[in-house]
């Protein structure tokens, strides 16, 4: 994080455990205002990959697994990094600024991940950096944002993943039931549109931004889940974070293996856990009638009331049974796309 955007935020009453953002004060009134209030989210609990070079985009192309051909200046991408045994090392928002490639992943997989892709650059003409710092990175999610940010913009973009480039801004759509945009800038002009959503936005910590992603049912591998599932088992497949058409990358052939010729007896759901108050750790197991792992925490979070939302990988058989968490009942909720049924 830029020492100038951490006191920006200070500023702001931002409180701080090292350079990791805790809340702006009040984490129990920030937890209530997602989806009916407007709020800006620090998103530096992300890291940033920056891939640059005139091999670049080929040489992402044979490592992950979404088409980054896709991948444009107006266009983002989710993606996600497998082992040779098809196993989800790292998920990724791709974007595309001023000819580099800005991998957004989880902070604490960022060196792990850094790591193994300078592995396999050899004779290409990539380069590969840690570019947390050199960009600011925050959120905006609001009932009317987009009119909000057209208003200071002038443009904005419509759909989920659909980019634009605004002077040194790039804003990325994300999904989510309200509009909700990723933005990447240089430090000045951040902070300049930090201060105008400010005037009507609550500032909030990581918790909020989290609800909307396990609303949206996109996961968020972390270093404790990371090589634990396959992409079609964390619901990668239908949210168009894995192209079946692209070539070869990492694990393809497991994953392609499992959608041809085979069928995943899990897939990732979203679930509630009603009266329980603190956010289980990733790997926390969910148990049903039949079978006491029935299923795993993937992402969790507290939900404007302040009870427990999450995503989880459950066996999809065992979804048709009573489930449970320990002393807590667990319910299955939508998601906004539609899951595969069988198991």
């Amino acid at each position: 994080m830029k020492p100038e955007w951490k006191n920006f935020l200070i500023d702001y009453g931002a409180e701080f455990a090292g350079d990791s953002l805790i809340s702006f004060g009040n984490p129990g009134r920030e937890r209530r205002i997602p989806p009916q209030g407007a709020i800006l989210c620090d998103l530096s609990h992300f890291g940033l990959v920056g891939v640059s070079g005139e091999d670049a985009a080929s040489f992402l192309q044979g490592q992950l697994t979404n088409d980054i051909q896709q991948v444009t200046d107006s266009r983002s991408q989710l993606s996600a990094y497998c082992t040779p045994q098809g196993r989800v090392l790292a998920t990724f928002f791709i974007t595309k600024r001023q000819g580099v490639y800005y991998l957004s992943v989880a902070r604490d997989l960022l060196e792990p991940t850094l790591k193994r892709l300078r592995m396999y650059v050899m004779r290409s003409k990539v380069a590969l950096e840690d570019a947390s710092a050199s960009l600011v990175h925050f959120g905006y999610a609001a009932p009317e944002g987009d009119r909000r940010l057209a208003d200071i913009l002038g443009k904005v973009p419509t759909d989920p993943y659909d980019t634009v480039q605004l002077g040194n801004l790039t804003i990325m759509r994300q999904p989510a039931p309200i509009p909700r945009f990723k933005i990447l800038g240089e430090l000045d002009e951040a902070k300049k549109l930090w201060q105008n959503l400010n005037v009507n936005a609550a500032c909030v910590g990581r918790s909020s931004w989290e609800y909307f992603n396990v609303m949206s049912g996109v996961p968020m591998v972390t270093l404790a889940s990371s090589e634990a599932w396959v992409p079609q088992m964390i619901n990668m497949h239908l949210i168009d974070g894995v192209s079946f058409n692209k070539g070869c990358f990492p694990g393809q052939e497991i994953v392609a293996r499992l959608k041809y010729l085979g069928k995943s007896k899990r897939q990732m759901y979203r679930i509630g856990i009603p009266h329980c108050v603190k956010a289980p750790a990733v790997g926390t197991a969910i148990s049903s009638g039949n079978d006491p792992e029935a299923g795993s925490i993937l992402n969790a979070t507290l939900n404007p009331d302040g009870y427990v939302e999450a995503l989880a990988v459950m066996k999809i058989a065992e979804t048709q049974h009573k489930l449970s968490m320990g002393e807590y009942a667990v319910q299955v909720l939508d998601l906004p796309y539609t899951l595969e049924t069988g198991g």
